[in-house]
């Protein structure tokens, strides 16, 4: 893997690595496969109608990053800093579904709307008033992270894990919760909406 320099619209980079760059702007049309960004600041860039593929993000800050039309294949983001992503606006199909994990990462405010997440990963996470809507949440994990004030409506979370996640609530009439696995300690989060009260 080879150290690049900044890379530019329409360019097209496999197997190299980004170190503490500063994004700004747009970036249109390029291509990443196998790269890893480390320690770079994505603050506010327009990533637009680019790929990611088999590709990782270290420590980096990705707020508020807009990803109008971009693919994500096989990426993965670890203790990178995801505020304010609105994820339903990636390119997505049935073939190519949203494919990014996120490992000890902070993705408050963010939004995942009408995606296939099955199987995605949101371990260690601090996940404070997300929202997760009309999503395919089959197997995701979300273990070891703080759902506080996080929303899910009308998602399928069957077969979910939740172990060791805290601070969620989930309304069960509005989502499929058949098979999902949960802590003893925080499975009260599953009893909202209920008018049950514990004492």
């Amino acid at each position: 893997m080879t150290l690049a320099s900044t890379p530019v619209s329409a360019g097209s980079y496999a197997n190299e690595r980004f170190v503490g760059l500063r994004l700004a702007g747009e970036l249109h049309g390029a291509s990443f496969r196998d790269c890893v960004f480390e320690e770079c600041d994505l603050r506010e860039l327009r990533l637009h109608a680019c790929d990611l593929v088999d590709s990782d993000l270290l420590g980096c800050d990705l707020a508020l990053l807009d990803v109008l039309s971009s693919r994500f294949g096989g990426v993965t983001l670890e203790t990178c800093h995801v505020v304010g992503v609105m994820w339903s606006r990636a390119a997505t199909s049935t073939a190519r579904p949203l494919e990014v994990d996120f490992k000890d990462s902070v993705l408050n405010f963010s939004t995942f709307t009408g995606l296939d997440l099955r199987k995605r990963r949101f371990e260690g996470c601090t996940v404070h008033e997300a929202l997760f809507e009309g999503c395919d949440l089959r197997d995701a994990s979300f273990r070891h992270s703080d759902l506080t004030s996080t929303q899910f409506r009308g998602c399928d979370l069957r077969g979910a894990d939740l172990r060791n996640a805290r601070r969620y609530a989930i309304v069960a009439q509005e989502n499929r919760v058949e098979g999902l696995r949960a802590s003893r300690a925080e499975a009260t989060g599953l009893l909202a909406g209920l008018g049950i009260e514990l004492e």
